[in-house]
């Protein structure tokens, strides 16, 4: 009987030990890409280009704010819960003109 649970308990903790190490690398990955295509957005950058740029993100979720003055398009990630975003302004003619990053 103690043998039995002692490999139970090994089991366990190599599952759990797993599933810690995938959800680091998931987290590390998605925080990576927000980072990464932030950097790829510099004043005069199209929105659709930023679009297009943002839809190859495999972790990215993005929404956009409309305004008189422009829009703001805020990319995160659901994998890093929201702790990392990138905040692109955008001009009334639909031209970049400001990114934020917030690391975490």
């Amino acid at each position: 009987m103690l043998v039995s649970l002692t490999w139970q308990s090994g089991l366990a903790v190599a599952i759990a030990t797993f599933i810690v190490a995938v959800g680091l690398f998931v987290w590390s990955e998605a925080r990576k890409e927000v980072v990464f295509l932030c950097g790829n957005f510099a004043a005069g950058v199209t929105e659709q280009s930023v679009r297009r740029q943002l839809d190859t993100g495999e972790f990215l979720r993005y929404r956009q704010r409309v305004s008189d003055t422009g829009s703001r398009i805020v990319a995160d990630s659901a994998y890093t819960f929201g702790i990392h975003t990138c905040a692109i302004e955008l001009s009334p003619d639909n031209r970049v003109t400001r990114v934020t990053l917030d690391d975490g």
